[in-house]
């Protein structure tokens, strides 16, 4: 054996010894493990599909999906800070920020805010706020302007899933120390786009959505005014997507202490199975790629007097909206089940 046949048999040797590479990610891979920036915007208190939709949104951030930028409430109940701030505690997702929206609409408490914050179990309350209205909590557009102001240009996604109030007041801000920016402006150049719950769309149902009518100027402004995409997600999507009661029984460890569970049981008699208005608006805001629902094409809505919403055609419109299909309702469902409970594989 020559001393050229040497060699090249230890090349070959020696490549198949050596531990593999790993492919490295394209450039599209990279930019898809990129955490979505995301500030939620919910008035939780009134409805439990809140909490629901809040526990997904802590989990993606979990996961490493999302970063939850900050909370902002449209419910003007001093408690709904307490139980987000304790909610966000029992998830091990300490200081997010919260704004709150100081003379807004629907100050009751509801029927599960006050309960579950005096609920113990062996003594110990299940949820340990360690934030309340005592402690000067920003208003919850100055809180958007702050966020948005340190993001990137078009990169961040805003979720509102109850009356409008915030977002009409963040359309309405002046510069201030975090920007200087007018509202409108700083929304243009930071926001992605507006994923809301508000409106009935298609021919099924006609009437004014609650989500609109509780600040009905609000919404009408936003629909005019806003300045980038919105995605909306109708009364009737999440009409025909049930959160199991079953899955509020069985798939939540120690079901007993988590608040989650205990809320859903204080809000309504069991067994019931609740509508999931807002999870909707938060799964196609941070999964749109998975084709859970089919969207319009382009145009515009606007809100009526009456709080209608009312969508017409339009190339160059900047609203859409979402629609669910009878065969793919267990598909979407599944996903809102596993997101919601955090059992959602990775790689999903």
């Amino acid at each position: 054996m020559n001393r050229y046949t040497i060699f090249i048999l230890v090349v070959i040797m020696a490549a198949c010894n050596s531990p593999a590479r790993k492919a490295q990610p394209s450039n599209n891979e990279k930019h898809e493990k990129q955490p979505i920036q995301v500030i939620f915007d919910t008035d939780l208190g009134n409805d439990i599909d809140d909490v629901l939709a809040l526990q997904m949104l802590l989990n993606y951030h979990k996961q490493g999906k999302i970063n939850l930028l900050g909370i902002s409430l449209s419910k003007a109940n001093p408690f709904a800070i307490e139980y987000v701030d304790g909610y966000c505690n029992f998830n091990n997702i300490p200081d997010i920020p919260l704004g709150y929206v100081y003379d807004g609409v629907n100050p009751e408490d509801g029927s599960y805010l006050r309960q579950t914050l005096e609920t113990s179990v062996d003594g110990q309350n299940i949820l340990m706020p360690r934030r309340s209205i005592k402690d000067s909590i920003p208003k919850g557009y100055i809180l958007m302007r702050e966020l948005l102001s340190s993001q990137k240009d078009s990169s961040v996604i805003i979720v509102a899933v109850g009356p409008e109030t915030n977002l009409e007041r963040l359309l309405h801000s002046e510069p201030d120390q975090f920007s200087n920016l007018a509202g409108i402006e700083l929304v243009k150049k930071k926001v992605k786009f507006l994923s809301v719950m508000g409106g009935l769309y298609g021919n099924e149902f006609d009437f004014p959505e609650w989500n609109i009518v509780q600040d009905l100027p609000a919404a009408q402004t936003v629909f005019e005014k806003w300045p980038t995409k919105i995605i909306a997600s109708g009364w009737e999507v999440g009409n025909k997507l049930l959160y199991p009661h079953q899955s509020i029984l069985n798939d939540f460890n120690n079901s007993s202490r988590h608040p989650l569970c205990v809320s859903y049981k204080l809000y309504g008699e069991m067994p019931y199975d609740r509508q999931t208005w807002d999870l909707t608006s938060v799964l196609y805001a941070v999964e749109p790629h998975k084709n859970y629902f089919r969207i319009s094409s382009n145009g515009t809505i606007t809100i009526d007097d009456e709080g209608h919403s009312k969508f017409v055609p339009a190339k160059e419109g900047m609203h859409r909206y979402l629609k669910v299909d009878e065969s793919n309702i267990e598909y979407t469902l599944n996903a809102l089940i596993q997101t919601v409970t955090g059992k959602r594989e990775e790689n999903q």
